[in-house]
């Protein structure tokens, strides 16, 4: 699977946006321009689109995963707004991916992205689609807009400290909406 057109959402010299809320309005904001742009075939705007909206999205989970490790140490931490609100599905998950998942998720053309067929879904909370969106694999992402612009984001999480690969998938909207209700918390 190529990268091209899937860096969805590492824009190297962009300064960090100033606050988490800033942040997740603009990679919303970036997720209607880059449909826009793919549904009417503008690829080179739909690339630069994409390349800046994911550095806004590790800039996200950086900040989420901060705060979140900071107030887990609290006695306060357990049923806390931000504890709870990590628990919110915001997509799917395939925990662990096969060799035959990975590879049937390589194959698949670029906008086309879903989840290999018969693999076993599970839910895919906030706090995991950070942690997974931290560790992506940067050349096995890819997404779908419908005609819409429902735009949903699949990617390949290569296994580490003690994980399994994983594929997950969640819609930006819904992944924007649970951040915001996250950055209330904290």
């Amino acid at each position: 699977m190529a990268n091209q057109f899937t860096e969805f959402l590492v824009f190297p010299n962009a300064p960090a946006p100033r606050t988490l809320s800033e942040s997740i309005r603009l990679v919303s904001n970036a997720s209607a321009g880059f449909c826009k742009s793919w549904l009417k075939k503008d690829i080179p705007d739909a690339l630069a689109t994409s390349e800046e909206a994911f550095g806004l999205l590790d800039h996200i989970q950086n900040e989420i995963l901060r705060h979140r490790d900071r107030l887990a140490k609290l006695p306060s931490w357990q049923g806390s707004p931000l504890q709870v609100a990590l628990q919110t599905q915001v997509g799917d998950l395939i925990d662990p991916a096969s060799e035959t998942d990975m590879k049937a998720f390589q194959a698949q053309a670029i906008g086309s992205g879903s989840m290999p067929v018969g693999a076993t879904i599970k839910e895919l909370r906030l706090v995991d689609a950070l942690n997974k969106l931290k560790h992506r694999s940067s050349n096995t992402v890819n997404f779908t807009v419908s005609s819409n612009a429902q735009h949903t984001l699949f990617f390949f999480t290569l296994a580490g400290m003690g994980h399994p690969d994983t594929i997950s998938s969640f819609d930006v909207e819904n992944f924007c909406r649970a951040c915001k209700t996250a950055v209330v918390a904290v």
